[in-house]
C-alpha cells in the first residue's frame, strides 16, 4: 500500500564529519523545507546554498529538492546538507518532525520507491549488496542488479513461461474448436530452455558466494611449517601468535584482506599431528573441517609433504607451499616462499587470486549472490521439471506445475512476492536509505 505522509531521517552515519544529510520525502515537503530554508532553491535538482533555521539554531547548510514523479521515492523530496556533526544533524530532524514530518522506519524511502513503480526487488537489494559490499567484485555486480541485469533475464524467461501458458489455456478452453494446438514437442522445447537459463543462473550461485562474502583460504599443514607466520605475511601484520613450540596454534584463526576485486578469508589452523592433548585434538578436528569447507587450500610444507596429507595434496582446490626457502632449497617449479623475509609471497597472492578466477566480474554476466534468489530458482527448476514429466498428460496439472515456476521466478523481482518477503527485504536497510 502507498503511502504519501511526510517523513524525514538523517541518511548518513551519525558522528562527526564533514556534511550530515537529512532528507523527506511526501506530500508537503516542499512547503515545509521552504519555511526552514532560504533561499529556497528556485528548481528542482538545483542544489542551492543557504541559511537553514532548525528553530533553536541556524546553519549554513545546502538544499536541493526534487519533484514527483522524478525522485529517488517518485514523491517530492528535499535533502539538506549540513555541517557534519550529531548536534546539527539531529536538530534539523527534530525540527523536521515537529513541523510534521514523522520518523521514517529502516528503508521506508527505497520502499516507497519499490511501491512507486521505480525499482523492483533485484533493484532493491542491489542496493543493499552495494552499501554492504567489502571488494569491488561485489560492487560491480551489485550494480548489475541495480541497473536491471538480473530481472532482465528473470522476465525474459517468465516470458516464455507466459507464452506456454497462454497456448495451453487455448487447448484447454477451446478443445472442440478448429485450431493449432501446441505440441507436447513444443511444450519441451519451450520448457527446456527455461530450464536451462535458470540452471545457468544457479550454476553460479557458489561463485556468487564467494563474490560477496569472500573466498574462504583454508591454511593447512603440520605442526610448526609455519602457517601462523604465512598468515602473518599474506595479511601484512602480525595476526597469529608465532612459537617455536609445537601446537601454539589451538583453534582455528580468521582474517581477511582484499586482493585484485576479491575479498580473502584465511582461515589460520591448527597443526596437523597425533596429539593426546584434548583441546589441541578439538583445535585439529576443526582444521580437518575448516580444510572440507574451504574455497582454497594452502598446504604448507617445509620438506617433503607427508604421505598422509597426499588426499589434500591432489584435492583440486589445494595449493602446495613450501615455506622457509631461506633456508631450505625446493625443487625447480615448485611453490616455496618465505614467511620470514617475505620472498614469493605476492606471487603466492596471484596464485591464489588465479585459482578462484574471480576476476574481472565487469565483464562477466550478473551472478547470483543471493540466497532469496538462489532458493526460488531452485523452485522454479523443480516445478519446470516437474512440468516436463507431465508432457503427455493431462494439460491442467502441468499448467499447473508450469503456473508454479512462474510465481517462484517472480518472487526473485517482486512480480508475484508476498507482502511479508517485502517487508523483511526492507527491514535490513538502515534508516534513511
Amino acid at each position: 500500500m502507498k503511502q504519501t505522509d511526510m517523513i524525514a531521517a538523517i541518511s548518513t552515519p551519525i558522528g562527526r564529519g564533514a556534511i550530515s544529510i537529512v532528507r523527506m520525502s511526501g506530500n508537503g515537503v516542499l512547503r515545509l523545507a521552504s519555511e526552514m530554508f532560504s533561499p529556497f532553491p528556485a528548481s528542482p535538482s538545483l542544489l542551492k546554498l543557504g541559511t537553514l533555521d532548525a528553530g533553536g539554531f541556524c546553519d549554513k547548510a545546502m538544499c536541493v529538492y526534487f519533484k514527483a514523479p522524478r525522485s529517488y521515492t517518485g514523491e517530492d523530496m528535499v535533502e539538506f546538507q549540513l555541517h557534519g556533526g550529531y548536534a546539527i544533524a539531529d536538530g534539523v530532524l527534530k525540527n523536521c518532525v515537529e513541523r510534521g514530518c514523522r520518523l521514517a522506519v529502516s528503508g521506508e524511502f527505497t520502499k516507497r520507491a519499490y511501491l512507486n513503480g521505480k525499482m523492483n526487488l533485484t533493484n532493491v537489494e542491489g542496493i543493499m549488496d552495494m552499501i554492504d559490499a567489502e571488494s569491488v567484485a561485489a560492487v560491480e555486480n551489485g550494480y548489475k542488479m541495480l541497473t536491471g541485469r538480473l530481472d532482465g533475464k528473470i522476465s525474459a524467461l517468465q516470458d516464455k513461461l507466459t507464452d506456454l501458458l497462454a497456448q495451453i489455456e487455448v487447448a484447454l478452453d477451446y478443445p472442440e474448436e478448429d485450431l493449432e494446438y501446441i505440441t507436447n514437442e513444443q511444450i519441451g522445447v519451450s520448457l527446456g530452455e527455461v530450464l536451462g537459463g535458470v540452471n545457468a543462473m544457479l550454476d553460479s550461485v557458489s561463485r556468487g558466494r564467494m563474490i560477496k562474502n569472500g573466498v574462504d583460504v583454508a591454511i593447512i599443514g603440520r605442526t610448526n611449517v609455519g602457517k601462523s607466520s604465512l598468515l602473518n605475511a599474506l595479511v601484512g601484520y602480525d595476526r597469529a601468535i608465532v612459537t617455536d613450540i609445537e601446537g601454539t596454534t589451538r583453534d582455528t584463526l580468521h582474517e581477511s584482506y582484499i586482493y585484485g576485486d576479491v575479498k580473502f578469508n584465511f582461515i589460520d589452523t591448527a597443526g596437523l599431528r597425533k596429539t593426546d592433548d584434548v583441546v589441541e585434538s578439538l583445535g585439529i578436528e576443526r582444521s580437518l573441517k575448516a580444510a572440507e569447507k574451504a574455497d582454497v587450500i594452502l598446504l604448507v610444507a617445509d620438506g617433503q609433504v607427508p604421505d598422509e596429507y597426499a588426499g589434500i595434496k591432489e584435492d583440486k582446490r589445494a595449493i602446495v607451499v613450501y615455506n622457509k626457502n631461506d633456508v631450505n632449497t625446493y625443487a625447480d617449479g615448485s611453490v616455496s616462499v618465505s614467511a620470514k623475509t617475505g620472498d614469493n609471497i605476492e606471487n603466492l597472492k596471484k596464485l591464489i587470486y588465479d585459482k578462484v578466477k574471480l576476476g574481472n566480474v565487469s565483464s562477466g554476466d550478473v551472478v547470483i549472490t543471493n540466497v532469496r534468489h538462489a532458493d526460488c530458482l531452485r523452485r522454479a527448476a523443480q516445478g519446470i521439471k516437474r512440468s516436463l514429466s507431465l508432457i503427455g498428460e493431462t494439460l491442467d496439472c502441468l499448467a499447473l506445475e508450469v503456473r508454479e515456476a512462474w510465481l517462484a521466478l517472480g518472487e526473485i523481482t517482486g512480480t508475484s512476492a508476498s507482502e511479508d518477503v517485502v517487508n523483511r527485504i526492507f527491514e535490513k536497510f538502515c534508516v534513511g536509505k
